[in-house]
Order: structure tokens, then C-alpha cells, then sequence
């Protein structure tokens, strides 16, 4: 189902583009660098008591802010390079600052960007980042560019973020374990750029995984005009989550920051490969089909899908 905020980008912001070579619709907008290189450049917001609660850790924070971002550029196959860096708060307070920063600045040296710019005001906590990167034009991950019978494959695992706060909203109970787990994937989403570099160019098209699998999977089949076949038991849930009977998280909770990327059959044994060479944590969990609908089936019975997160749903 299509979510709120994706038809009040459609109705009032989408445009036909002049000068981008990719623009609304993807997870970052895409712009000439030279002949043979594209920019590619995303921003996302967060919000106290919408992305993060009061009191959460500020590093943090910091570190979340600039990794969503890094996400998406991830996601299009492109280098993360440099971000901006927009900022209000009620009152400027020097010790969240330093923790803040100190995370923001952590996972800008991770992935190898440098903030070279921004804006500080006065208002409700709300954070801004910009991330632009690089990416070869013959090498860039769209949406729109899946191909009937490719594999489609998972980075990580999925749910554990949804699942830490669901036990920080008190919905949940959890072992210590897998707690402490699941909250830190919730507030220090850790990207997999080192198997997104080894496999991207075998793939066809990628999108990062912020709104839940079956929510950011339909992305993919509504820009590539495609469907998809996906069996429960190949998606990577985590051996609690399953056991709880919970795969629900993994389906629609959000905020992994994983990616969901396809690629050709013919790829498969290279991906293979490298997956036992490198040791990549990657899942191939269904094909893309030319009947245009998600179908996951669990032991061979269809599940009934929901959407996942929006922004804007009635509570």
C-alpha cells in the first residue's frame, strides 16, 4: 500500500526533471559530475520523539544522523564523500554537543565523509544531514532498474531495531541479550558497505531498507513495473524474533538500514563465491516476477501483507 507521505511528495513535489539526471523517486537524486560520473545526494530528518526519545544517548544521535544518510547513498551504489549538517534545539547545551558530535563525527571517519558545511537555529530538537556521493554512471543502483527472474538478496539481519523499540516503548519483553542487541540496532544502525562494495556490481537495483522489507521491496516492483516470490524462512530474522513468533518486525518494522538489492541468475555463483570468500552477510531470499504483486509464502501458504511504516498513519 502506498504510504501518506509518498503521495504528499507525489501530489505536491514531484516535477519533471531538466537538469538532474535522477530526481524524486529514488534513494538519492542523481546529477552530472563529468561524462562518465554521476553525484549522487540524499537528506534525511530526525526528530526528537519521532526518530529518537528524549534522553536518548546524543552520541548516538550523531551517529544515526549521518548513517541514514550514508544509507542511501550505499543504496545507489555510490562512495559516500562529503554532508551537511543541519541543527535546532531549544538551547545550545555543550555536553549533548560534545557527545553528539563526537558520534557524528565517529561515523563520518567510518565511512569517509567530511562535513564541510550546515546550519545551526533555535527551535525543537530536529537534525538534518546531507550526504553527497560519487558514483560511475554504468554502475548506478535504481529502483527502477529490476529485471524479471533476478535474485533478490538482504544485507544483515532484519527486525532488530523495530524489536528494540518495541522494548523501549515497554511493548516487549526480551532476554538481556538480545535486548542489548536489538537497542543498539535501533540507535547505531551498523551499514553494510563492505558487502554492498563487493557485490554492487553484479546487481541491477538496490534500495535501503528504512520503512520495513515489504514496504521498501514494493518500492522496487512498483518503479520496475515487477513483482516478486519471497519465502519467509530465506529472509534473515534473528533466532529470537522467529522463536517469539514476531517475524512481523522483520516484515514491517523499519529502520534496519539494511538493503535489499537484485541481481541477474547468472550472478548468482559469483555472488555465492565471495559470499563464503569474504564471509558476506547476505541472504538471497526470493526472484522478482513479471505478475506485478509481493507474494511471500510461508511453507508454501501465501501471507496476507500489511504496509509497513508511515509517517503520517492515524494512530
Amino acid at each position: 500500500m502506498m504510504q501518506i507521505e509518498f503521495k504528499i511528495i507525489e501530489k505536491f513535489f514531484t516535477k519533471n526533471n531538466i537538469k538532474a539526471y535522477k530526481g524524486i523517486g529514488d534513494d538519492a537524486a542523481l546529477f552530472k559530475k563529468d561524462d562518465n560520473n554521476l553525484w549522487a545526494i540524499s537528506t534525511d530528518t530526525l526528530n526528537e520523539n519521532v526518530h529518537f526519545i528524549t534522553n536518548t544517548d546524543p552520541y548516538k544521535i550523531g551517529w544515526k544522523a549521518m548513517a541514514v544518510n550514508v544509507s542511501d547513498i550505499l543504496a545507489m551504489g555510490a562512495s559516500p564523500m562529503f554532508a551537511l549538517l543541519a541543527i535546532s534545539m531549544p538551547k545550545p547545551n555543550n555536553d549533548w554537543l560534545k557527545q553528539f558530535s563526537k558520534g557524528l563525527f565517529e561515523c563520518c571517519k567510518e565511512f569517509n565523509v567530511e562535513l564541510i558545511g550546515g546550519d545551526t537555529s533555535r527551535g525543537p530538537l530536529s537534525i538534518n544531514v546531507t550526504v553527497l556521493g560519487d558514483v560511475k554512471k554504468n554502475s548506478v543502483l535504481l529502483r527502477s532498474n529490476a529485471k524479471i527472474e533476478d535474485d533478490i538478496w538482504v544485507t544483515g539481519d532484519l527486525g532488530l531495531a523495530a524489536l528494540g523499540l518495541k522494548i523501549i516503548k515497554k511493548k516487549i519483553e526480551a532476554p538481556t541479550v538480545i535486548t542489548k542487541k536489538s537497542i543498539q540496532a535501533l540507535e547505531k544502525p551498523k551499514l553494510n558497505q563492505f558487502t554492498i562494495d563487493k557485490i554492487k556490481s553484479f546487481c541491477n537495483a538496490a534500495i535501503d531498507i528504512s520503512d520495513g522489507f515489504v514496504a521498501d521491496l514494493s518500492h522496487i516492483l512498483k518503479a520496475s513495473k515487477v513483482g516478486a516470490s519471497v519465502h519467509l524462512k530465506d529472509i534473515p530474522i534473528n533466532k529470537w524474533i522467529k522463536k517469539a513468533g514476531q517475524e512481523n518486525l522483520a516484515l514491517y518494522g523499519g529502520d534496519d538500514y539494511q538493503t535489499i538489492l537484485t541481481a541477474s541468475k547468472k550472478m548468482r555463483s559469483k555472488i555465492e563465491k565471495l559470499i563464503h570468500k569474504d564471509n558476506l552477510h547476505l541472504s538471497r531470499v526470493g526472484i522478482i516476477t513479471k505478475d506485478k504483486k509481493l507474494l511471500i509464502s510461508d511453507n508454501g501458504k501465501e501471507i496476507k501483507l500489511k504496509k509497513g511504516f508511515t509517517h503520517f498513519e492515524k494512530k
